[in-house]
């Protein structure tokens, strides 16, 4: 049953109030599940002046895929064991939304937290989906909206998810060009602000000035000038280099261990 809210006076809450963490999951019941994510919460509500009785609802959804919690009330949030709070009807890289509703069955909605991007497990920001791709090996997926951007290997080839996820050359041919390609997608079509806390490519910013500490993301406006993209280009460039030489030389490491 699809619920509608009254939105009449909502809050919006900030994104930093509503932390989604999401960690592998293993079954007690099933010793080898372990393809199951378990979400984490984190909420700092104090500040809104919602009443202590306000119900807390979480859902998850990407594309058709949907699932929901009841998350206690404002003055007691949460309760849910970590079974009940696993990934079921909806993948890793699906968004969340808290609603905070007014107790007594009104449905008037207090404050809302929307297209909330979980932070994903520490390994990687970038989620591996097995796919059929026919004839490609891999395939970077921007997705829609907000989407998180999701690398696509294919079914077809047995054993690359592992070799995907766990073989450094792999990684050294890869992952420098699919985060050219990301850094291309945030400024230079979709003109993000490498400032923007809640941005959706936020954590490949961060990812890139941990790679290249000495430059900061440049900002390429709407009406950008030729040469306003051209510096960005130059900056997308550097720092894909400078990847790219961290991961040859993760290779040779593991090339060396493994004479």
């Amino acid at each position: 049953m699809i619920r509608h809210f009254n939105r009449t006076g909502r809050k919006r809450i900030q994104r930093s109030h509503a932390v989604v963490t999401l960690r592998r999951w293993k079954s007690a019941k099933v010793a080898d599940t372990d393809g199951d994510h378990c979400f984490d919460l984190r909420l700092e509500l104090g500040g809104y002046g919602f009443p202590p009785n306000a119900r807390l609802r979480v859902e998850a959804w990407r594309g058709s895929a949907f699932q929901r919690w009841k998350w206690g009330t404002v003055g007691r949030p949460g309760g849910l064991s970590e079974s009940e709070r696993v990934l079921r009807d909806v993948p890793e890289t699906c968004r969340f939304r808290l609603a905070v509703v007014e107790a007594g069955g009104s449905g008037r909605l207090l404050g809302l937290a929307d297209k909330l991007s979980p932070r994903l497990p520490a390994e990687s920001i970038l989620p591996l989906v097995v796919s059929d791709l026919g004839s490609e090996v891999w395939r970077l997926d921007f997705g829609e909206g907000d989407d998180i951007a999701v690398l696509r290997v294919n079914s077809r080839m047995p054993g690359l998810s592992e070799t995907a996820r766990n073989d450094p050359v792999f990684r050294a041919l890869v992952m420098p060009q699919v985060l050219r390609c990301v850094l291309e997608r945030a400024l230079l079509v979709e003109r993000e602000s490498p400032d923007d806390a809640e941005g959706r490519w936020k954590a490949w910013f961060d990812l890139a000035r941990d790679v290249m500490p000495e430059q900061e993301p440049p900002v390429v406006d709407y009406d950008a000038q030729e040469d306003q993209i051209a510096r960005a280009d130059r900056w997308i460039r550097d720092v894909t280099a400078a990847f790219a030489q961290k991961k040859v030389r993760a290779m040779e490491s593991y090339r060396r261990a493994k004479r």
